[in-house]
């Protein structure tokens, strides 16, 4: 898979997320701070035309967008 044009730190982000599935907990992980990881979840999303990820109670639950993209990452 290609990443044309993506800031490469984004993908330690979605790692991130789908490891903890909380933004809180995630953005705790890679030393960022709430309002920055909420930031990059929304430059994940423009720039893959995707939720990726939508909330359940308290929990983030990936999309099939954001599971295929998961290996890759």
């Amino acid at each position: 898979m290609r990443f044309k044009g993506l800031d490469l730190n984004l993908l330690v982000a979605i790692d991130a997320l789908m490891t903890k599935r909380s933004v809180t907990a995630a953005a705790r992980s890679i030393n960022l701070s709430q309002p920055a990881m909420s930031a990059a979840i929304a430059r994940l999303r423009t720039y893959f035309g995707d939720e990726l990820f939508s909330m359940q109670g308290r929990e983030l639950v990936p999309t099939p967008r954001a599971e295929a993209l998961a290996p890759a990452v």
